[in-house]
């Protein structure tokens, strides 16, 4: 039995945090910011999943999927 389908997390402009960002020396430094794009691409199997691009607050900006990011709200 497959599992349940999770839709789409997050809206423009949501506040996250990406989950354990870091694990030097056992310590986890959290890191927040703001969705600036939502991207839609499908697996091999044809499922939906869903990727965003964030800008950090030390004005960097990365990609992550969905189950990496935390709402901070």
């Amino acid at each position: 039995m497959p599992n349940k389908l999770i839709g789409q997390r997050f809206q423009l402009n949501d506040r996250v945090s990406r989950k354990n960002y870091s694990a030097i020396a056992n310590t986890y430094t959290k890191r927040y910011g703001n969705i600036t794009e939502m991207i839609e691409r499908k697996n091999s199997v044809g499922t939906k999943m869903y990727y965003y691009k964030v800008l950090w607050e030390d004005n960097r900006s990365s990609e992550h999927a969905q189950h990496s990011l935390d709402s901070v709200e």
